[in-house]
């Protein structure tokens, strides 16, 4: 029996039986994990309020070869996150947020970027609330590249010629871009130049400095609204459609 011992981030915890609870656990080096708290529900609970959505822990849990669960061991609450929580639209918009990343990342999947992206957004949140929309966001496009399901963006899917810093583009069904010139229609969805270079300082910027320039209502609408469709489109699951209809209501 391997004994682990990792930082995380709680993604959701659930009950189990009388007294034991289940907790997703989104590790720094790997990847998500379903652990058994054995006892949590007990009013004198060793995990205490450790397991609390988005609580960012010092965890040790043992692992057996044969078994999916881990039971969990020890849970030292490094950053608590119930100021977060305790803010219903917060809390919907993390809880959306946790749902596609439960939906988009294969479990034991070691990957400490998506850690470091998660810990940051919600650091930044937790800083400054009035950020949660751009955040979103941030999250969104980093969820989408780090699962593998985001396209290129930088050249015009039909004639393969890089897009420069001013081109508008439309968007195909597929979530591929077309240049002007290789446009056939007038129709179908634009991205704008501005939509591209948001994209574009995404990727380069903490969700900090990203969320600290203002983007545009309309551009914000505009992107959310695609990299949901593609979020959808990846994952499949119509549970993931009512978490995406209750982010959607957040923008509104």
């Amino acid at each position: 029996m391997a004994v682990v011992e990792t930082e995380c981030i709680v993604l959701r915890s659930y009950d189990l039986a009388d007294a034991d609870k289940i907790a997703l656990l989104l590790t720094a080096d790997h990847g998500i994990v379903r652990a058994v708290a054995k006892g949590a529900k007990r009013l004198r609970s060793k995990f205490g309020g450790s397991l609390e959505p988005l609580s960012r822990l010092k965890a040790s849990y043992f692992k057996k070869e044969t078994r999916e669960l881990v039971d969990l061991d020890r849970a030292e609450i490094i950053e608590s996150a119930f100021d977060l929580v305790s803010e219903p639209e917060i809390l919907t918009r993390f809880s959306y947020l946790t749902d596609i990343l439960i939906s988009l990342v294969p479990a034991e999947d070691p990957d400490p970027a998506m850690f470091r992206m998660m810990n940051a957004c919600i650091e930044t949140v937790r800083n400054r609330p009035e950020a949660i929309d751009s955040v979103s966001l941030y999250f969104e496009a980093w969820l989408l590249r780090l699962a593998g399901f985001f396209p290129s963006w930088d050249e015009c899917s039909i004639c393969k010629l890089e897009l420069g810093d001013g081109a508008d583009a439309q968007v195909t069904a597929e979530f591929q871009l077309i240049c002007d010139r290789c446009r056939r229609s007038s129709a179908g969805e634009m991205l704008t130049a501005n939509d591209r270079a948001t994209v574009a300082r995404s990727r380069r910027q903490s969700p900090e400095a990203f969320s600290s320039e203002r983007v545009a209502a309309d551009s914000l609408a505009r992107l959310s609204s695609i990299f949901k469709r593609m979020i959808a489109r990846a994952t499949g699951f119509e549970r993931v459609d009512r978490a995406l209809q209750a982010g959607v209501q957040g923008l509104r």
